[in-house]
């Protein structure tokens, strides 16, 4: 069934009778959906946007950032069905084992869960997502560098096309469009119904037994710090720290490499666990972009005026085209820090609810992870003879990063991280809102720690999980 609130023929309607209604139907709110509805439940997806991009609801989304350098916030993700999943870029890569044992760098980077927990909805989230569940990682290359390897969904899968019939035909399934949060009403611990508004006025309340918002790494802080501000602690507890620990992957061009085609073939590099826990970092990927037969000359002829004889011997291998010239690009886990954060702005969006604001900046442990890991991935280069890197003057003079690169992948992550302790967290290791009875987060705002990669397919597979545990 389908219901756009823009259209609706009378005002206050009411809805009830669901098992799960669910805010937000991006790639989180999409997959939980059509999962609960294999276990029979019946399900409300409820989506602020309309089928297509419109102004009405991306300019929701325009607020300010403060610190670092960053996007504007309504250009880094969309507001209408299917969500950002509308313009992502399509690589998928999943969580790591080393990312769920990060203890030894403090309690707050701990994990409830361990990576078998969510490893187990792999396979499903690949076929969703339509790639390979086998990832061709290569650990034995030595024993602090590994070859990785991403997949990259065809399309890439747009949720909201691919899905949206088989949703709205779906007996079990009420999408609404055009249906913009605006309140709650709650019983105790309870959330027991929400109130919806069209962009024309049309309002609408929606009962059910358990609430889910999926409205994305920004839009589920900023919701429920504004719900703290109305009603307190009554279903979201005053100790948990919503909102902070946001994260994102810092993305950035480290220099230029001449590389051994014979023994650097692959185009993505990580850091070992045991190297990431020798030095206390977190992950860091790199990217090996090979150049064209142009650049490579180039790149050679100043190696050639720095280092003659060096020079002369990549000639030699450039004409057997044995050697190429590279881009060397890095993109790495950025450590959960308390003072990055979503906090609520004294200017409100069109329903009255207070914006968001960005608070985020690198911090010294991320600088570390970068400096500790290029050093690392030089010194295999070196001891394979595989190639050399020319690092740019940033990070050799240890200058601030620059500002005309990649910056981050768009990639918002924790606001309602999951924690064992209400200290370090917003949810228990089964998405549910510490303090409530009903109400749970979905989406990479639940990340505890981000990893190096994509977030898409944890995104999926951290979906699938809730689903099992919501319908069982």
């Amino acid at each position: 069934m389908l219901s756009d609130l823009n259209n609706a023929s009378t005002n206050e309607d009411t809805f009830s009778g669901f098992d799960v209604a669910i805010i937000g139907a991006g790639a989180a709110g999409i997959t939980l959906a059509l999962k609960l509805t294999s276990y029979g439940k019946k399900v409300a997806l409820i989506e602020a946007g309309g089928l297509e991009y419109s102004e009405d609801s991306q300019q929701v989304y325009r607020a300010k950032t403060v610190g670092d350098p960053y996007f504007e916030l309504d250009a880094a993700r969309l507001r209408y069905f299917g969500g950002t999943t509308n313009h992502w870029g399509g690589w998928c890569r999943t969580f790591e084992p080393e990312d769920f044992d990060r203890g030894y760098l403090g309690d707050e980077y701990s994990w409830p869960i361990g990576f078998n927990d969510l490893d187990r909805y792999r396979v499903e989230a690949c076929e969703i997502l339509e790639i390979s569940s086998e990832f061709n990682d290569i650990n034995s290359i030595d024993s602090e560098v590994e070859s990785i390897e991403f997949k990259y969904s065809p399309g890439p899968v747009k949720f909201g096309s691919k899905y949206f019939v088989s949703l709205v035909s779906n007996p079990l399934v009420h999408v609404f469009l055009n249906s913009n949060l605006v309140n709650v009403t709650y019983s105790g611990e309870r959330v027991t119904s929400i109130k919806v508004e069209s962009y024309n006025g049309n309002t609408a309340s929606i009962s059910s037994q358990n609430f889910v918002f999926a409205m994305g790494g920004i839009e589920n802080s900023r919701y429920l710090l504004w719900l703290q501000t109305i009603y307190g602690n009554s279903f979201i507890s005053d100790t948990c720290p919503v909102g902070r620990y946001w994260m994102e992957h810092p993305h950035f061009t480290l220099g230029r490499a001449i590389v051994d085609k014979r023994k650097v073939s692959e185009r993505f590099y990580s850091i070992s666990p045991q190297a990431q826990i020798d030095n206390s970092i977190m992950n860091c990927g790199f990217r090996v972009e090979h150049l064209n037969d142009q650049g490579t000359k180039a790149l050679i002829k100043e190696v050639q005026c720095l280092a003659p004889t060096l020079g002369q011997s990549l000639v030699s291998l450039a004409c057997k085209n044995l050697v190429c010239g590279a881009l060397f690009r890095a993109a790495w886990e950025q450590s959960p820090k308390k003072q990055n954060r979503i906090v609520l702005d004294s200017e409100q969006d069109r329903f009255g609810i207070p914006k968001p604001i960005l608070n985020w900046k690198k911090s010294e442990l991320d600088r570390k992870t970068l400096v500790t890991s290029v050093s690392k991935f030089n010194e295999w280069l070196l001891r394979i003879d595989g190639g050399r890197v020319q690092l740019d003057q940033w990070i050799l003079n240890e200058e601030d990063y620059p500002l005309n690169d990649e910056l981050a992948g768009n990639h918002h992550m924790g606001g309602t991280r999951m924690h064992s302790s209400k200290e370090f967290g917003v949810v228990d290791e089964n998405c549910k809102v510490y303090g409530s009875s009903n109400l749970y987060m979905a989406g990479s705002s639940i990340f505890t720690t981000g990893g190096h990669s994509n977030p898409t397919l944890p995104i999926v597979q951290f979906s699938l999980r809730l689903a099992e545990h919501l319908a069982t």
